[in-house]
């Protein structure tokens, strides 16, 4: 089984890109993955926006053709109220498995006062919070992924990217490695620094994304090239997934 852990859909106003859900199902049947968990790719800044997708994403988790699962995305310096009451409509009325934070896209510090309210929210929900990591300054720099992971024990938080395009990949394969709560999602890592992850936190701390469709088949053939063991590439492809976000 594949399960993507970081699939986008809707448009970015942020990157100017833009995935609809027949690129996303078209795409998966063409590499056999057999699901994903799809989040928002960064709207408007207007709370109305970001229900639309949501409920777009949960119309996605309604179709057939593959296996979807939501993942909410909301601005953290909307009011808490705000991001409380959305993010919990996600998780307990439409069923999402988790939530994100976006540095780059949301100009947020993890560690800052409102990166830390939305960690205690997602906390209270009980559900994996995915952090982007690497490309985006000082405030995707690993370490601040560390604060949120130490303030609050009893959060699973995912670090997209695993510190990619920021010189900060071993930085977070050391916070992975340190902190029981927290998990690798390499995309864009090259292959070696994939295989030194592994030998340093092991197949159970990795997941399998693309992060957007085209990366789909580069992704599948950097862990298939990286990983021989055939237990140990399931679960990067998905036993790990399956468990950190609880995927049924």
């Amino acid at each position: 089984m594949i399960i993507d852990v970081h699939g986008h859909l809707g448009y970015d106003v942020a990157f100017d890109l833009d995935n609809d859900e027949e690129l996303l199902i078209s795409s998966y049947q063409e590499y056999g993955v057999d699901g994903a968990v799809v989040q928002p790719f960064i709207p408007r800044p207007y709370v109305e926006e970001y229900k639309a997708i949501h409920d777009r994403i949960y119309r996605l988790t309604q179709r057939k053709e593959k296996k979807f699962w939501g993942m909410a995305s909301m601005n953290p310096h909307f009011r808490p109220e705000e991001y409380a009451e959305e993010t919990k409509r996600c998780v307990k009325e439409l069923g999402f498995v988790a939530a994100k934070m976006t540095p780059i896209g949301h100009a947020v510090n993890p560690a800052s006062k409102d990166g830390m309210t939305c960690c205690d929210i997602v906390r209270q929900l009980g559900v994996p919070l995915m952090i982007h990591t690497g490309n985006g300054g000082s405030f995707a720099d690993p370490i601040q992924v560390a604060k949120c992971a130490e303030a609050f024990p009893d959060l699973v938080i995912v670090m997209a990217h695993a510190g990619s395009g920021g010189g900060s990949i071993n930085t977070a394969t050391y916070i992975a490695k340190t902190h029981d709560n927290v998990y690798l999602e390499p995309s864009w890592v090259d292959i070696a620094s994939v295989m030194g992850m592994i030998r340093e936190v092991g197949c159970s701390k990795l997941m399998f994304s693309s992060d957007v469709a085209e990366n789909i088949p580069v992704e599948l053939a950097k862990y298939r090239r990286a990983i021989s063991n055939t237990s140990d590439l399931e679960r990067v492809l998905s036993g790990t997934a399956i468990e950190v976000f609880g995927l049924k």
